[in-house]
């Protein structure tokens, strides 16, 4: 006779009773950092990061095994701003007494907002027990939080100089803005007040103006204050520097130095018997080699075995990265490699982007697997290849193809096809799939199929997948989809499955329902949840129910409860509930849990405490504490802090009590850097003095030559840096014209120095101006006088010396028009059929245009002579035909 699932009417009875009690009252929720996964398993979080737009920041999270039993995780992580992560590893698998390191990479976009929180959300599967740890990263405004000022300002003495300052309201509520200005050596300063409240996300703008009195002298550096009034101890006060220089110039060179931001962490436990120190060390360090280049190390002794167990290092640039250490890889091949960790990897993200990886070594000294990927842009075709060296397997080369193709992109249509070829052994190993998906505003279908050969294990499968997202606003949203797959082992019978599943959201309640077909048996499941959120708790229940038949029933249902508080921002109070019912032949019995877990940190204190204590209910003959972690700690000077925290896990039905100590210091240093660099500006010179002038405008885009090679692109503000460059001499090129503006300093031949950046500044001329004059030469002396009539109208042509046309004007109402043309020789030409009949046209001439400016170019134009005509009807004289004699005169 089955028995089947459900809870007796006490325990049911029981478990609401509870909810009951502690709903009544509001105690504390949290949704902080978790470090207990399972009694015996510890996960170890990073703290959250503030990063600037464009940045990549790397988290390191540490999982120890304490255990007697190799266990397996599945692992998944998200991040709930979508951005890019690099380092998935899908699986974790520790030994007894062993810990492994998970690395993932957070790419902030460039464009992202100040004050934007991401939260990267990884989640940690393992015998039906799921739970997810939450890392936060925050980026940072501009420059000063709120503040968005100019960093320097450059005046001469004399002058009266006006710079807007903008303060962003990144609150919550409305504020108005008052402020207190002052200027260290009292000089005059205004600025105009701000009226009208400044609302969530709004900028105030403030407009202020410092005039330099005459007797500064050059090089005197003024700071001027500005301090909110009745804003609270979080509004810093915001502090402007003016530089007075005889003139005004734009870069000088610079001491290169390496800024690190370096964190040491000393832990010190109990000795076990199987450790070789009882101590552990964690360096944490990053820094920036260049402005576009960072770069992070990780290193950490693990007290188990005699070698450091993990080291890490990686290295941004603008459009690459460099990733070194046995952490994970994030290999995107549809044939994953055979270990979840990579040595080496490698990517650049220029025009053809390209990936290498390197596996683990052996203990020959050669790598077990390597592989790269190449993409193309157009078409959308991406390449990988796989070499595999293990000893026992059934390939050796592995090439993969994806191509996607945008049947119509206005109605979102996409074909994706690959394409995979295994070699090296008896048989060729193939794979094949093709997939279709349709778009629309709020849903989304996609149809998959796939067919081939496992590359690891040999077993012949062809897949069917079939998915619909849909997602109306402020509608419910349904994800359901069915699969069907059909796989046939070297050694074993066929095994053939389908699912079919279906997960309706709506606001905060969930709901999911799966069935799967085996031909071994059937599984049926069902998840709902449903959560409640206030202004400062929340109140979550959940329902989880499993049912296998298979070769043995089995049956589960997980009953959950959650209730948190949040005192403020960083204290909480968080209670559990959990009852687990099992039914089947070799499952546990009904097991109700408890636990609570908090976090309390003082104002204006530098001390702070966290806790979990969990209990299990079914433990006879009393309740017993299944897990157990506190902790204290405080700063004692800035960047530096410790921590003291004890903790109670279970091996085996064996209490196992620990107590830690860490010691944790974060510094900020320079180093010298140990080469030498050259950046710039390339700018528009609109007073043409050869000197960058505040206000003068960047060219973007200019290309830079370093001995005859491209070295690097100008930024939008004309900005441009090369790194790394070698000692001694050093020859740039510059092109002689960019977007229409020319110069004429093609050429910088300089010499660097160790340890030093040299700058150097490039003036682009802008076009110069030629005006030209169309008038009626009545005196005939090919000069423009006073007095003589300009003609409007006329069409005119400009060609260079090679007869290519440049532009085509028209003289507007007094005859002038006007040209901006480079430096070169030009040709003008009149067009005939926009000139009157009574003037003739001059022919086409060639004129000069240099770099003074302006050039007056007079075109003059004459009028028709015209004939003395007769007509026929006119009487002349009879004695106007004599001829001459001598007797007439």
């Amino acid at each position: 006779m089955r028995k089947e699932i459900g809870p007796t009417t006490k325990q049911v009875v029981f478990f609401l009773s509870v909810i009951v009690f502690f709903c009544s009252f509001q105690f504390p929720a949290v949704s902080a950092s978790q470090q207990l996964f399972t009694p015996g398993i510890y996960l170890t979080l990073p703290s959250g990061r503030e990063v600037e737009a464009g940045e990549v920041v790397t988290y390191i999270f540490r999982v120890e095994n304490q255990t007697d039993e190799t266990v397996s995780f599945e692992v998944e992580a998200a991040s709930s701003q979508g951005w890019p992560l690099l380092s998935t590893t899908p699986e974790l698998t520790l030994a007894p007494n062993a810990e492994d390191y998970l690395v993932y990479s957070l790419l902030t976009p460039a464009t992202v907002l100040a004050g934007t929180t991401d939260q990267l959300r990884l989640t940690l599967k393992e015998n039906g027990n799921e739970q997810d740890f939450i890392v936060r990263t925050v980026v940072k405004p501009v420059r000063l939080l709120q503040w968005e000022p100019v960093p320097l300002l450059r005046a001469q003495a004399g002058e009266e100089i006006f710079f807007p300052v903008r303060l962003k309201n990144l609150g919550t509520t409305a504020e108005r803005l008052e402020l207190e200005i002052k200027s260290e050596n009292g000089w005059p300063i205004y600025y105009n007040s701000i009226n009208d409240p400044v609302y969530p996300g709004q900028e105030g703008q403030v407009l202020i103006s410092c005039y330099v009195p005459e007797a500064i002298p050059a090089g005197t550096l003024e700071e001027i204050s500005l301090r909110l009034l009745d804003s609270g101890p979080e509004t810093a006060e915001l502090k402007l520097k003016i530089l007075i220089t005889q003139s005004e110039t734009a870069q000088k060179d610079q001491d290169l130095a390496i800024p690190l931001n370096s964190m040491v962490s000393f832990n010190y436990i109990p000795p076990r018997p199987n450790a070789n120190l009882p101590w552990n060390l964690t360096w944490k360090t990053r820094g920036d080699l260049s402005a576009d280049t960072h770069f992070d190390l990780f290193f950490n002794s693990a007290y188990e075995v005699p070698a450091p167990t993990a080291a890490y290092l990686g290295v941004t640039g603008d459009e690459w990265a460099l990733r070194l250490g046995a952490l994970g890889h994030n290999w995107d091949g549809p044939v994953p490699p055979p270990t979840y960790s990579s040595l080496l990897y490698f990517q650049n993200q220029r025009r053809l982007p390209w990936r290498l990886w390197i596996g683990p070594f052996t203990q020959e000294g050669a790598p077990l697997w390597w592989g790269t990927g190449l993409s193309f842009k157009q078409p959308d075709l991406q390449f990988n290849y796989l070499h595999n060296l293990e000893d026992d397997s059934y390939f050796q080369h592995s090439l993969a193809g994806i191509y996607q193709l945008y049947a119509s992109p206005l109605y979102g249509w996409k074909l994706t096809t690959k394409g995979i070829l295994g070699l090296g052994e008896t048989e060729p190993l193939t794979q094949g799939g093709i997939a279709l998906s349709h778009r629309q505003e709020d849903w989304e279908l996609t149809g998959e199929f796939q067919q081939g050969t496992d590359f690891y294990n040999q077993s012949a499968f062809n897949e069917f997948a079939l998915t619909a997202y849909v997602y109306p606003p402020m509608q419910p949203s349904l994800t359901t989809g069915f699969s069907m797959r059909n796989e046939t082992p070297p050694a074993a019978p066929n095994l053939l499955s389908s699912m079919l599943w279906s997960e309706l959201i709506f606001n905060n309640h969930r709901l999911g329902m799966a069935y799967t077909l085996r031909s071994d048996g059937e599984i049926k499941e069902i998840k709902a949840g449903t959560i409640r959120r206030g202004l400062q708790s929340s109140l979550s229940f959940s329902a989880n129910y499993r049912r296998e038949d298979l070769s043995s029933q089995r049956q589960t249902l997980i009953l959950g409860a959650n209730y948190r508080y949040r005192f403020n921002a960083d204290n909480y109070l968080e209670t559990l509930l959990k009852e687990t019912f099992n039914s089947g032949p070799g499952q546990p019995g009904n097991v109700p849990e408890l636990g609570f877990r908090w976090r309390y940190r003082a104002a204006n204190q530098p001390w702070n405490c966290f806790g979990l204590i969990q209990w299990d209910l079914s433990a006879e003959p009393v309740n017993r504490i299944s897990a157990f972690q506190s902790g204290f700690g405080a700063q004692i000077a800035p960047g530096t802090s410790w921590q003291v925290y004890a903790q109670l896990s279970f091996e085996e039905n064996n209490p196992l009590y620990s107590m830690i100590f860490r010691l944790e210091h974060n510094d900020l240093y320079f180093l010298p850097s140990p080469w030498s660099g050259i950046h710039g500006k390339v700018f528009v010179d609109l007073n043409r003095n050869g000197i960058y002038d505040p206000g003068e405008p960047g060219l973007s885009g200019l290309p830079v030559l370093l001995n005859g090679s491209q070295a690097t692109l100008s930024k939008e503000d004309g900005s441009w840096e090369i790194p790394f460059t070698g000692t001694g001499r050093q020859l740039l090129d510059f092109p002689p014209q960019h977007q229409n503006y020319y110069t004429l300093q093609t050429k910088k031949e300089l010499f660097t120095e160790r340890y030093k950046s040299l700058s150097v500044l490039v003036p682009y001329l802008p076009p110069t101006e030629v005006r030209g004059q169309l008038f009626i030469d009545t005196n005939r002396n090919n000069t423009y006088d006073p007095g003589e009539k300009g003609l409007s109208g006329v069409m005119l042509t400009v060609f260079d010396r090679n007869h290519q046309l440049i532009m085509e004007k028209s003289a507007n109402v007094d005859g002038a028009f006007f040209l901006s043309l480079l430096p070169g020789e030009y040709i003008l030409k009149l067009e005939e059929e926009s000139l009157a009949v009574d003037y003739l046209p001059p022919e086409p001439f060639v004129f000069n245009v240099t770099t003074a400016s302006p050039l007056l170019l007079p075109v003059a134009l004459r009028p028709v002579t015209k004939e003395i005509e007769f007509s026929s009807e006119e009487i002349i004289p009879p004695e106007f035909w004599d001829g001459y004699t001598e007797e007439s005169w």
